[in-house]
């Protein structure tokens, strides 16, 4: 009997991903960034789309069951060439290096082979009653897919611990190149990931447990809602979300760009490097000198090649001095000469705290809260009463 309130649901998270799908494909023409997200959406409606199989063409259930594990383990390279492609520094594209993400899929095309294969009594006997069978080659093939549901398990984890870890490296890169960076920091793509983590987790636990222990944990009406859920919360984020290096992406005689590999650590990034203590100091002093006599960080567009020109040094060597030398990123130093010319604007008291944002190089007030909050621990108008509560007395 066909449970309308989960029917219902499936089919809003199918016309969710239809749309998404949609709009991604047509976007991605222009940039390729797009094209694992409407991989992962277009795998996410395969998943999702069992209820409205059973419903409509009950035929092909253990069909539909067998693809499903192809899709599972197409969500995890999906995802990290997506992020991957949304923090690339240099226009992203598929290249033949990646297809090796794919060979996971292909095992999961093989299983379902070996599904299909077997006698459609079997198949429906196997996978949608969950009674065994004892025969050598069913059981072989339920074998093999426990085995790919096991690679899928780790290959999810692999790729989780993978995008933070990108992510962290990503972060840290727009530290050192921008000194503002508002909506470019991807926070969301983390906090995204755990849901969707979550929902896998809850998947595959409920499978385990309907299958293996007899119980049911997640009822399907929850399943659906929850992959609704992580539908929708993609498509709110991602299809607004641009690429974080895109209108600043480097030139070909700009620094490296973000490394891929997990070895890639910022500790490691200056090891080559001939810079002295000496040399170090000049290049410090000649930055202050600019941020002084220049005052370059009123420039809202400024960045670490902007400055490397100003003052005729390497980027590279600016960095170094920055990180190693000054003890600060490019974003953090910029920052706290622009909140430096911020304090005696706000004691004044002749001005809004938007425009004394934007006077001082900020493009926007969160960005400017956020520096100020971290730099003096206190936001503008408490650092105002706590000035003129000391004045006072």
């Amino acid at each position: 009997m066909v449970d309308f309130s989960i029917l219902a649901l499936t089919m809003a998270t199918l016309g969710q991903v239809g749309l998404c799908v949609t709009i991604l494909a047509a976007r991605s023409v222009g940039t390729q960034t797009y094209l694992p997200l409407a991989v992962f959406f277009a795998a996410s409606g395969i998943i999702a789309a069992g209820p409205a199989v059973a419903a409509f063409v009950p035929a092909l259930e253990t069909h539909f069951i067998a693809i499903t594990l192809p899709g599972y383990l197409l969500l995890g390279p999906a995802l990290w060439l997506y992020v991957e492609g949304l923090t690339s520094e240099v226009p992203w594209s598929l290249r033949p290096a990646h297809g090796w993400h794919l060979a996971p899929v292909g095992v999961g095309l093989l299983a379902a082979g070996l599904i299909v294969s077997l006698p459609l009594d079997v198949r429906e006997s196997m996978f949608i009653h969950g009674e065994l069978v004892d025969r050598p080659y069913p059981s072989m093939v339920v074998l093999f897919v426990f085995l790919v549901i096991l690679g899928w398990i780790g290959q999810s984890g692999y790729y989780v611990i993978g995008v933070f870890r990108r992510l962290a490296l990503y972060r840290q890169r727009l530290k050192d190149l921008f000194a503002s960076n508002e909506q470019r920091e991807l926070r969301w793509v983390g906090w995204l990931l755990i849901v969707i983590g979550g929902v896998w987790v809850a998947a595959l636990t409920t499978v385990i447990s309907e299958n293996f222990l007899g119980q049911v944990l997640f009822s399907r009406r929850a399943g659906a809602v929850m992959a609704l859920l992580m539908v929708w919360s993609l498509a709110l984020w991602g299809l607004r979300q641009k690429p974080g290096f895109e209108g600043r992406y480097l030139s070909a005689d700009s620094d490296a760009p973000l490394a891929t590999a997990p070895e890639a650590s910022p500790g490691k990034k200056y090891q080559r490097s001939a810079l002295g203590d000496a040399q170090a100091q000049r290049i410090a002093a000649k930055i202050e000198a600019a941020m002084i006599q220049d005052q370059l960080y009123l420039d809202p567009t400024l960045s670490l090649h902007k400055l490397a020109k100003h003052v005729s040094i390497s980027p590279n060597y600016i960095s170094q001095t920055l990180n190693e030398t000054v003890g600060e990123t490019f974003f953090d130093y910029v920052n706290k000469w622009r909140i430096n010319a911020a304090k005696p604007r706000i004691l004044a008291g002749n001005e809004t705290v938007l425009d004394t944002a934007l006077a001082v190089g900020f493009n926007a007030r969160s960005s400017f809260y956020k520096a100020f909050k971290l730099q003096t621990g206190q936001t503008p108008s408490e650092f105002a009463r706590t000035h003129q509560s000391s004045d006072s007395a």
